[in-house]
């Protein structure tokens, strides 16, 4: 059983960038692989105590601390907490709730460089973080604690995320800069191990605010303030407006608008200061957006990084409904009934300041999914 929420964009052939870097060990691969007993000690524990088999596939690891009873896997994301605090040292705080009996998890990570403090997390993909302050960027994976430096950034940008796993030779970091004020904008690009950004100045944007990026099939698109929809080809490095600048009028959204890619489809979902939902789904033929009333069998995560979650099987409870943070507390909505809801698989709440974002299990707990679904076939 795969995951389906996640496309492993590592794997994406329409993406042809040449690469002749090595990457932490991994040249030429797409994929960087660890011995399972390199994990560590905390996030083994938290895999451990959910997983009985895993003593008889790790029988020569002495990490386990605690094996409990197997418990109900469910193919859905885990909630992340995170801050900064400061002791002599720069440390990372991240807490980690499972949907499965209710699950907290703690980790702490000291953190070598003082101007990484009170970075903002801007993507949450492939169980890795983006994470930037001012000019500084860089890559945090909390599982394994590993941190994959950028370059300094050259603009001040308003949205930006990444392609595929950072360790991944085709990995592409995109920022983007765009403001209503003006109609200039920038967009600016990075592998992890070069050693600047290039950016491309256009003087002719849309003269709007950039409110969400996501990537698919090796391009970055961009949705403005209205709806207006742009793209920015890797291959090509080449900048298009694929709509008109006022595509959905009389939307006024009290926050920001989320874009959420799903097989291919591209989604924009609206919230009001009413909690209430609105969705779009792109026409590529008619380049609009048409409003839909069905997410049909998946479900919406909206975060920095926002997401689509196969509802079928084990997960179909979660069909229809979009999932959103609050202030400290994390909720859901049904389209069918319009009304929200307290989330009951992620009822934690929390004091203001922590970081929430949605984040993917790491890849052992996938590894270990797909193998207790064998088990059971």
């Amino acid at each position: 059983m795969e995951w389906k929420f996640w496309k492993d964009s590592s794997k994406d052939t329409s993406m042809v960038v040449n690469r002749h870097k090595h990457l932490s060990g991994c040249e030429g691969n797409s994929r960087e692989f660890r011995s399972w007993s390199n994990l560590p000690v905390d996030v083994f524990n938290i895999i451990g105590r959910q997983l009985d088999f895993i003593k008889r596939v790790c029988k020569n690891s002495r990490k386990i601390q605690a094996v409990g009873p197997l418990y109900e896997i469910l193919q859905v994301p885990w909630l992340m907490e995170h801050s900064w605090g400061f002791d002599g040292n720069v440390y990372s705080l991240c807490s980690f709730h499972l949907p499965i009996e209710n699950q907290s998890h703690d980790t702490y990570n000291k953190i070598e460089g003082k101007e990484l403090n009170d970075a903002v997390i801007c993507a949450s993909k492939f169980d890795w973080l983006l994470l930037q302050k001012s000019t500084v960027s860089f890559f945090y994976n909390p599982y394994t604690k590993t941190i994959i430096k950028l370059p300094d950034l050259d603009i001040n940008f308003n949205r930006s995320t990444f392609s595929s796993v950072p360790t991944s030779p085709d990995c592409v970091c995109f920022a983007i800069q765009s403001s209503k004020n003006s109609s200039k904008m920038w967009l600016s690009t990075c592998q992890p191990g070069d050693r600047k950004w290039s950016t491309t100045v256009k003087f002719a944007g849309p003269k709007r605010a950039v409110e969400d990026v996501v990537y698919s099939n090796g391009t970055f698109y961009c949705v403005f303030t209205g709806g207006a929809l742009g793209a920015f080809c890797v291959a090509h490095r080449y900048w298009s407006m694929l709509t008109d600048v006022n595509l959905v009028p009389g939307i006024l959204s009290d926050t920001r608008a989320h874009v959420v890619e799903s097989n291919g489809q591209l989604f924009l979902v609206y919230r009001s200061s009413s909690m209430c939902f609105r969705v779009f789904n792109f026409d590529w033929s008619e380049k609009t957006w048409d409003e839909t009333y069905t997410l049909g069998c998946q479900a919406f995560f909206l975060g920095c990084t926002s997401f689509s979650v196969s509802a079928e099987g084990e997960t179909s409870g979660f069909a229809e409904r979009i999932y959103y943070h609050c202030d400290t507390y994390s909720s859901y909505y049904l389209l069918k009934t319009k009304q929200s809801h307290r989330c009951t698989l992620y009822p934690w709440v929390t004091e203001r300041g922590p970081e929430r974002v949605w984040i993917q299990p790491p890849e052992i707990w996938s590894k270990l999914v797909r193998h207790q679904s064998e088990k059971q076939v």
